[in-house]
């Protein structure tokens, strides 16, 4: 604090040193302050002046919810922080003397950095309301009746011999705080809730201030109030342009969200779609199971048609064994070759295979044999004793269709179901193609018994 005055220069400087405490290792500040003296200032004034400043040592406690509250006090605006000193029992002229010390260089109110510079401030407006004295009230009528010193900071009446035969007789002091009056009865606050305010470099000693400027501050109510409603419209211009920045974030949030609904959508589209081609594709599948099925159908007719043809070729055989007296060895070559193709044939019903080609081979022998028969009826009809031949060839059918029944026999006898070993085979499965079970055996089935193979179909064949 610099105190200006006709008679004397006084510059005190504030201080805070470090001490610890080794029994308790408690860490504790001590405001000293330096008196500089550039004028004639006896000794009683200067430890009169120097007496009001006491030291307050802080001990560091582990106190959690003092840091957490000093922490928070960045975050109040300033009608929460004035709503805070009042609850705290601070009087409303502290806090104005608070407010107009922290008034920004254009003169506007503004809101204390945190809680712990507040409390800090307002403890020094105590501090200096506790000292003031009627010496101190002198200096202050002194300085504002414009008696201040000039610019180097000497008394005009003083020469500069004077000034520089002056010396400093200041010091560092601890110094003791005053006994409490009536007027000073209020509770002594911390300075701060720990070791320092966290921006206590941004506020200047109150004691540099001049006291004319102090007076200045302290001006009309009107003018206090009028810079406190400027103060309170930059908090509203500010919570202002806090929701524009709330509200744009907001609309981008909106407008990401509409962009990915919109991909979403995309993307629900392209699955629907995914699933109208899986549906295709599954007609389609039933559209050639379908089509194996007619396909089974008429393979099915198809081997019925060549058990008839077989039997046709059987016919044909027993006629060409009639021309066949002169030309035995042709004919056992062809009994072999029917042999051959009735054993096909059956190989055919037990694969159950497609039998176009053996059909064609088949059709073409049968044409073979037709011209062998006529080139044999040719034969004949040159032969003048045919009558004869013709009984022999009539013996000889006999004999044939005796060996023809005992073979059928014979064929009824052998094959029985595998199942009750009683009846014949009815029951032709698919697609594994089995004939070894009876009609009523062969329901009761869904695998084949033979291979275990899984059972699509079942035939009944009549025989």
């Amino acid at each position: 604090m610099r105190i200006r005055s006709r008679c004397f220069s006084v510059e005190v400087k504030r201080r805070r040193a470090y001490q610890s405490n080794g029994k308790n290792d408690q860490r504790v500040y001590v405001d000293c302050y330096v008196a500089d003296s550039g004028s004639c200032l006896d000794e009683q004034n200067r430890r009169h002046l120097l007496s009001a400043y006491v030291v307050h040592p802080l001990s560091y406690f582990d106190v959690h919810w003092s840091e957490e509250m000093a922490n928070e006090g960045g975050a109040l605006t300033i009608s929460e922080q004035l709503k805070l000193a009042k609850d705290m029992g601070y009087t409303d002229e502290e806090i104005m003397q608070a407010v107009n010390l922290n008034c920004a260089r254009d003169g506007s109110y503004r809101p204390f950095p945190s809680t712990n510079a507040m409390i800090d401030m307002l403890s020094r407006v105590q501090r200096m309301c506790e000292t003031t004295s009627p010496y101190n009230n002198s200096m202050i009528t002194s300085a504002d009746s414009g008696l201040e010193l000039d610019k180097s900071g000497v008394h005009p009446t003083l020469t500069p011999t004077q000034h520089h035969n002056t010396a400093p007789n200041f010091s560092c002091f601890s110094r003791v705080s005053p006994p409490l009056t009536p007027t000073t009865a209020g509770v002594r606050r911390a300075t701060s809730f720990h070791s320092t305010s966290p921006s206590r470099s941004n506020y200047d000693d109150p004691m540099s201030v001049s006291i004319h400027e102090m007076r200045y501050r302290l001006s009309p109510s009107q003018f206090q109030l009028q810079r406190l409603l400027d103060a309170f419209e930059k908090e509203q211009k500010s919570y202002g342009d806090e929701s524009k920045r709330s509200i744009q974030m907001l609309e981008e949030k909106c407008k990401q969200f509409a962009d990915k609904q919109a991909i979403l959508q995309a993307r629900l589209v392209e699955k629907d779609a995914e699933i109208q081609s899986l549906k295709a594709q599954l007609h389609d599948q039933i559209t050639l199971k379908e089509q194996l099925r007619r396909t089974e159908t008429k393979l099915d007719i198809q081997i019925l048609e060549n058990k008839s043809k077989a039997d046709q070729i059987r016919v044909l055989t027993e006629q060409a064994e009639v021309v066949k007296k002169q030309h035995t060895s042709e004919v056992q070559q062809k009994e072999e070759i029917i042999s051959e193709l009735i054993t096909k044939l059956s190989s055919i019903e037990e694969a159950n295979k497609p039998l176009a080609e053996e059909n064609a081979k088949l059709q073409s022998e049968i044409d073979e044999l037709k011209k062998q028969l006529a080139k044999k009826q040719a034969d004949l009809d040159k032969c003048s004793n045919y009558h004869a031949e013709i009984l022999k060839a009539e013996q000889r059918i006999e004999e044939i269709r005796l060996e023809r029944d005992e073979v059928r026999s014979t064929l009824s006898k052998v094959p029985t179901c595998v199942i009750c070993l009683d009846k014949r085979p009815q029951m032709l499965y698919m697609p594994c193609s089995h004939f070894i079970c009876c009609e009523g055996c062969g329901n009761r089935f869904d695998h084949c018994p033979t291979c275990r193979q899984k059972i699509c179909g079942k035939i009944t064949v009549y025989q």
